[in-house]
């Protein structure tokens, strides 16, 4: 019954993503790229009594907004967010004139992709970086909506680089925080050598594949890495802002999985297993964004409501 409902939402803000112009973004917005795509970016949003953080999303390394939260940002409206997500830390692509397998344009492609694929890939710039557009972003939501604080929902990357940005910004915006499968303490990326087999070929190991597939963000989240150390050292939550982190036991990119998770959630702060309650789930790194009970999760974590969850 949940995803029939959802599902006629995500239908008709489809529709209304199709024909309305109000999806761009005001010309007085600066920054990163807006993307238009269905439950985001409408400026015309404002928030609500029941919904009064807007919700930005962040996107992960070697994808962008409108290919990750394809799912969860429609439903995010249907409950009455307003919702907003820009293309973050572009590499420009250039042709491969050598090899014709282009691939599919999936999450976490890179600069191998892009240079396959010959178009701009984003999340693949330096985190510190990628922060600074965030606070950009973050600032420009605040003033078009009048919202004091806004609400921050991380895949991947994006959650270390919104980690990143209140280290150097503050809590002072932002309200809460959830993550789907980010590396607080880092990753030893065990399933790429088996998910590109030919860079493993070339005798790449796991990091080595994640500098090539993910850039820069690939080197700075490695397990004991200048960065997470950095963000690590006062803690992996900033005081002030409700966290809730989300893994899957199946994530076979973010490795060991419980890196993903909190070390020791306090007070408000939590952690959840995609699949306790449901061992049956069996969403990938990737597949986190097109999960029903990933994005139930967030859902319920935005609400504070503790809803049952699908399976």
């Amino acid at each position: 019954m949940w995803i029939r409902k959802q599902a006629a939402r995500i239908a008709g803000l489809v529709l209304a993503a199709a024909s309305a112009a109000v999806l761009q973004a005001p010309a007085a917005v600066a920054g990163p790229p807006i993307p238009a795509f269905a439950g985001a970016n409408d400026w015309a949003c404002r928030p609500s009594a029941e919904r009064p953080q807007p919700v930005v999303l962040v996107h992960g390394s070697g994808t962008d907004a409108p290919n990750s939260f394809a799912l969860l940002a429609p439903l995010l409206r249907g409950e009455g967010h307003c919702v907003f997500a820009a293309d973050l830390g572009p590499t420009p692509g250039v042709r491969d004139v050598v090899s014709g397998q282009a691939g599919s344009a999936s999450m976490g492609i890179g600069p191998v992709g892009a240079a396959m694929l010959g178009r701009t890939i984003y999340g693949v710039a330096d985190i510190d970086r990628m922060a600074t557009e965030l606070n950009e972003v973050v600032q420009a939501v605040r003033n078009a909506t009048g919202a004091r604080q806004v609400a921050l929902v991380g895949h991947s990357t994006g959650g270390t680089v919104i980690r990143q940005y209140l280290r150097a910004q503050g809590a002072d915006a932002v309200t809460q925080v959830i993550t789907l499968g980010t590396p607080y303490r880092g990753s030893t990326w065990a399933g790429l050598r088996t998910n590109y087999p030919d860079l493993a070929s070339l005798g790449l190991e796991n990091a080595q594949i994640a500098a090539q597939v993910f850039g820069t963000p690939g080197q700075q989240q490695v397990v004991g890495s200048p960065l997470l150390n950095r963000l690590n050292a006062g803690g992996e939550t900033v005081p002030g802002v409700r966290y809730t982190a989300l893994a899957s036991r199946a994530d076979e990119i973010i490795t060991p999985q419980e890196t993903a998770l909190l070390a020791a959630p306090t007070g408000d702060n939590r952690n959840i297993w995609l699949q306790d309650g449901c061992p049956t789930d069996i969403a990938n790194h990737s597949g986190l964004l097109g999960d029903t009970r990933a994005a139930a999760a967030v859902l319920s974590a935005l609400a504070n409501d503790n809803r049952a969850l699908p399976c």
